[in-house]
């Protein structure tokens, strides 16, 4: 480990012990309830206005130990929420202000821009019929492969493959290969990119 590896590993401890009070009541609530959110919520709603560096490192702390195989090595931006626990955000992922993240598995070195939206898919209040229904709620998780890059703005409800680029305000529905720019409302890939842009 590089002494700046380590003395960012030693920060991140710092910020798992200021936010444990959080962490702890998060972690019951996962013990007693599989469904229920509202404790996670909370503690994820208070850490998002904490500011600049100090506060990165707040978010990143609690998202670490309170959602699935997520990194301590993540940026989560200013304003930016993880609404559900099911969430994974691989290392060196990160995100810029006011994101709102659903069920999503999140790969690593994606860099998300500010206000993009990731709900957890694009059915998630139809029944089996594909009716309208407010008795229950289909939770899809959406994938965003390795090195992708999401413009801000965007709305992504399917899943984007390795190495790819969706341009700014962009509303992704239908899953999009490895090596491509995807623009558009509803998105379309508009060209392919190089293999070495995902190096």
């Amino acid at each position: 480990m590089t002494p700046r590896r380590l003395i960012k590993f030693g920060v991140h401890l710092v910020a798992v012990v200021i936010v444990s009070p959080f962490i702890v009541l998060a972690l019951i609530e996962r013990m007693l309830s599989k469904k229920c959110e509202i404790v996670f919520a909370i503690g994820a709603q208070a850490l998002a206005p904490a500011p600049g560096l100090p506060g990165a490192f707040l978010r990143a702390a609690y998202y670490w130990a309170t959602t699935r195989n997520t990194s301590w090595e993540i940026h989560v931006g200013f304003g930016s929420v993880l609404v559900h626990r099911a969430v994974t955000l691989r290392a060196h992922a990160s995100m810029g202000a006011y994101c709102v993240i659903g069920h999503a598995d999140i790969g690593e070195q994606v860099m998300l821009g500010s206000r993009v939206s990731i709900p957890s898919g694009k059915r998630q209040h139809l029944d089996d019929a594909g009716g309208l229904t407010t008795e229950t709620t289909h939770f899809d998780t959406v994938r965003i492969g390795r090195a992708t890059w999401v413009g801000e703005g965007a709305i992504i409800m399917a899943d984007l493959g390795s190495g790819s680029i969706v341009s700014s305000g962009s509303v992704v529905i239908h899953a999009a290969p490895d090596q491509v720019i995807v623009a558009g409302n509803p998105a379309r890939v508009i060209r392919e990119l190089p293999v070495s842009a995902a190096k």
